[in-house]
């Protein structure tokens, strides 16, 4: 849009050259009947007998007042002037300043409803009670108050030569805005308004004025050559079935009820838990770093209440040295799920960020418990009302449980929960443990092979879900697909990838399990 200063300059110039503009081959009445000669004067300016409250032509130069830029001839532009028709009366005391303007003649000076008010000035053209607007609405920028044409929101400006034309007055982009190289990008929001490959803030001729750009279609045929791919992008393709080692901390209940048997385990619950942990750490142990918490710590009556201890670190190849040490140990005590949750939070912040994912997977055979500063009578009891009573270490110890496994999931690791028999009585708090980390719903382990089968599919999904990227890329310059179908960014890291460090992408909820089952690969395109 012109500022005034340089309109009202291009008017003075343009005022020489406006003979044939926009509808001046509109029929003007006044020519069309004998005239009858008078003197000039205020009220018949041109002296053609026809006053200038009704005169469509009032300075009688050929160029209808609706487009003349100096409506009364005294050279000084209509925009500037305090009296357009010259009659000696102030604009904003005159009644009729404009002149007349017969029907189908338009242009910045039109008075379209008649009203005394010039559309360019009017801010209801067509005065049907609507201040000028996008769809009907009242103004452009919503402060009740209506603006002139060249911002109102409508699609059009005034222009010097060609009268109302299309442009982007404020009003909603692709309504009426301008698309200079027709591409169908409005040029408000279009990188490269006149589609010559150089982005507009670096474009010397950003505006369309390229001899290869017209301003109504895109450019003309041979102006461009196809530009080469670009060099600096690259795509990697990542074999789900060989990620990066996700770093697992095992937390194992060892409390004294896995001393009991259960309907298929074929023995103790700890006998057949320790068969399934023999398995599957063997199995991972050259693709997963695997580490070793049994809770409580130690097996004395004094015990039977402290935070599970770390029995072997997190790290690859160390199967043999967990089985040793779950071969070594019998059950006993409580269950302290919520210090042993925290114990593994700050042993797997120890291992820092670089690397794979981080997790927690918690086996357990019973509900939370060992915090002695609830209320036996009123708790809820892991075991016979009377024992709470006479033992507060007994009572549910759910909220502490759930806010543990909270922290772990708000420090980015996430808890996977295993209730083995036993457990089911707590269902509710077993999900509310899971949700708190991250994992939606905990898993039923039945049987041995059930509970090995269980944590490999969970490595596997974690495993699964991040990739290292060479270099280190912009987030906005990075593409994800999973088997060919694109994966949205999100940065809430609730479903889609995100970059978690200069060159580390993971996926996130549906988007992990997608990848988890990828039968081709998950691909990256990354550039620099």
């Amino acid at each position: 849009m012109l500022n005034r200063p340089t309109l009202f300059r291009r008017l003075l110039v343009a005022s020489a050259l406006a003979v044939g503009l926009g509808a001046c081959d509109a029929p003007n009445t006044a020519v069309d009947e004998p005239r009858t000669r008078t003197e000039p004067s205020p009220d018949d300016i041109d002296g053609d007998g026809i006053p200038n409250s009704e005169d469509p032509d009032i300075d009688d130069d050929g160029i209808p007042n609706a487009s003349d830029l100096d409506m009364d001839g005294d050279r000084i532009p209509n925009e500037i002037d305090d009296d357009v028709d010259g009659d000696g009366v102030a604009n904003g005391d005159d009644d009729t300043p404009f002149g007349t303007n017969p029907p189908g003649v338009t242009g910045p000076w039109a008075d379209l409803d008649g009203d005394g008010i010039p559309n360019i000035t009017d801010n209801d053209d067509d005065g049907d009670g609507i201040p000028d607007g996008v769809l009907g609405e009242n103004d452009c920028d919503g402060d009740g108050v209506a603006e002139d044409e060249n911002n109102d929101c409508d699609g059009f400006c005034i222009d010097i030569e060609a009268g109302l034309v299309p442009c982007d007055d404020g009003g909603i982009p692709g309504a009426g805005a301008p698309d200079r190289d027709g591409d169908g990008i409005p040029d408000v929001l279009d990188p490269d308004d006149d589609n010559d490959g150089i982005p507009d803030g670096d474009d010397d001729n950003p505006n369309g004025l390229d001899p290869c750009v017209g301003l109504e279609g895109p450019p003309p045929a041979g102006c461009f050559d196809d530009p080469d791919p670009d060099p600096t992008c690259n795509t990697t393709q990542f074999d789900p079935v060989d990620p990066i080692p996700p770093r697992i901390m095992l937390v194992v209940d060892r409390s004294g009820s896995m001393n009991e048997s259960a309907d298929g385990f074929g023995g103790s619950k700890w006998d057949a838990t320790v068969d399934a942990l023999d398995d599957v750490s063997h199995q991972l142990e050259n693709r997963v770093e695997l580490g070793l918490m049994l809770y409580p710590f130690g097996a004395s009556q004094q015990d039977q209440c402290v935070a599970g201890g770390v029995e072997e670190n997190v790290r690859l190849n160390n199967a043999d040295s967990i089985t040793d040490a779950l071969f070594a140990t019998a059950p006993g005590g409580g269950t302290p799920t919520a210090p042993t949750l925290l114990t593994a939070r700050n042993q797997l912040n120890t291992l820092g960020a670089a690397g794979g994912q981080r997790a927690v997977i918690l086996a357990t055979d019973g509900g939370p418990n060992c915090n002695e500063s609830l209320n036996g009578n009123t708790c809820r009891c892991v075991s016979t009302p009377d024992q709470c009573q006479s033992f507060a270490a007994n009572c549910l110890d759910d909220v502490n449980a759930i806010a543990a496994a909270s922290q772990l999931n708000q420090a980015g690791f996430p808890v996977f929960v295993l209730g083995m028999d036993g457990a089911l009585a707590f269902g509710d708090v077993l999900t509310r443990l899971a949700q708190a980390g991250g994992t939606n719903n905990f898993f039923t382990v039945n049987s041995s092979a059930n509970l090995a089968q269980t944590i490999e599919d969970i490595a596997t999904q974690i495993g699964s879900c991040r990739f290292d990227l060479p270099g280190a890329p912009n987030a906005d310059n990075l593409t994800v697909a999973v088997d060919g179908a694109p994966i949205g960014r999100d940065t809430n890291r609730q479903n889609g990838w995100d970059l978690i460090d200069v060159d580390t992408v993971e996926l996130f909820g549906a988007a992990c399990t997608q990848a988890s089952q990828a039968t081709q690969n998950v691909a990256i395109q990354t550039c620099f």
